[in-house]
């Protein structure tokens, strides 16, 4: 049967709360406190046909997509226990601290990959996506923070990426310590002259009182949030009703993400005091679509190509291919999409010989990429961390 929980506390809830996502074909992500319950759930998957290792972790997958693209130094906050893994890193990803000695073993997040059509019992997925349980208690203490803190003046970025907050979910902190720990995240952002621009990735949430820190403490000292749109559905839901939303639309309307869109801008830019930094640009992910929003006159540019990139990325990700093959793709955005769900709507056609479609309303620009979609799936995990990394590369 069907059913949310915040975290998985035995394999029948592992059970229940996979069907509840792979019904709406939503991605999603829970943390498992027992850690001998993760490494059954590890044994078994290990046994499945098609079980595989890869280098993850929000923090690394960005930073090689960031070295790919062309970054000539990126400075990656993360822990590992072996250099094995360090070696899945790109030449130009330089390791904070450079140390790998402190780790007995690397952590290990299970994903559970489905493509769209999938049967699991009486349910079909409607889409092709992932369902990432963990046990991770480094990433949820920031435990490479120290290093990234320590190496970050003389490394002098020009971007700063915040992401993988979404390993605190659930965790079992002492009295106050999550917020000493955010508190110390947003004390390195506040430190930032202004020319080095702030980004965060959003991710997976079910902690509302987390979420609500981290709109306190990490989202007043970033220029860029970047989301899809389980995740753009839960902000949108937090800011207006003070509550999560425990799924959402996986192929929502151009017009609502839109509308969604302006709402937390405008939210989130009401709250800023003085010392914060205004919110200048939003970017979306969506299967079908990528929409930016940006700011006119911020630092933020080449926004319609920044959101082509995005668009051409989340293809060659997941099909895992470098090359884009239009006999594996189709395109599910419509010829032409509304602009908003308000009556001041207009049409806005889709061109096939220039396809990205931009246009400005008062202070931003919009942008939206429709998405070749990869019918041959090889990985949806990492994607969203795939598709921002590109998206922002063109934009610094």
């Amino acid at each position: 049967t069907p059913q949310h929980y915040g975290a998985v506390a035995s394999k029948e809830q592992l059970e229940e709360l996979f069907a509840y996502f792979f019904r709406h074909g939503a991605a999603s992500e829970r943390y498992v406190s027992d850690r001998e319950l993760f490494r059954s759930f590890l044994k078994a998957a290990r046994s499945v046909p098609n079980f595989r290792w890869v280098i993850g972790g929000n923090a690394p997958v960005m930073a090689n997509r960031f070295a790919r693209e062309g970054a000539a130094k990126v400075l990656l906050g993360a822990t590992f226990a072996h250099k094995t893994v360090v070696e899945g890193l790109l030449d130009n990803v330089i390791l904070a601290g450079n140390d790998t000695s402190s780790k007995e073993e690397d952590d290990v997040h299970l994903i559970l990959e489905y493509p769209r059509g999938a049967k699991w019992g009486p349910f079909t997925a409607s889409r092709a996506n992932r369902f990432i349980v963990h046990s991770d208690e480094d990433n949820a203490l920031l435990a490479s923070l120290d290093a990234f803190e320590n190496d970050l003046p003389a490394f002098k970025p020009a971007l700063i990426v915040i992401g993988g907050l979404q390993m605190m979910d659930n965790y079992n902190y002492e009295e106050g310590q999550r917020r000493r720990l955010l508190s110390r995240v947003q004390d390195i952002l506040a430190r930032q002259q202004s020319d080095t621009r702030v980004h965060f990735e959003l991710a997976s949430f079910s902690d509302e009182d987390l979420l609500g820190e981290i709109l306190e403490l990490v989202v007043p000292h970033s220029d860029s949030l970047g989301m899809n749109e389980q995740e753009l559905e839960i902000l949108h839901s937090k800011l207006i009703h003070n509550k999560i939303i425990t799924v959402a639309d996986s192929n929502p309307r151009v017009a609502t993400a839109l509308d969604h869109m302006r709402s937390v801008f405008s939210l989130l830019n009401a709250r800023r005091t003085p010392g914060q930094r205004p919110l200048t640009r939003i970017h979306v992910h969506t299967l079908a679509y990528q929409a930016m929003m940006v700011v006119k006159g911020s630092p933020w540019k080449n926004t319609a190509a920044a959101a082509a990139k995005a668009a051409l990325t989340a293809f060659r990700h997941t099909c895992a291919s470098a090359d884009i093959d239009i006999q594996r793709a189709r395109v599910i955005l419509d010829e032409s999409f509304s602009s908003t769900l308000q009556p001041k709507a207009h049409r806005v056609p889709v061109d096939p010989s220039s396809p990205v479609s931009c246009w400005e309303e008062g202070e931003v620009e919009f942008c939206i990429a429709p998405v070749l979609v990869c019918t041959e799936v090889f990985q949806t995990a990492g994607g969203g961390d795939n598709i921002s990394s590109a998206g922002l590369v063109l934009q610094i």
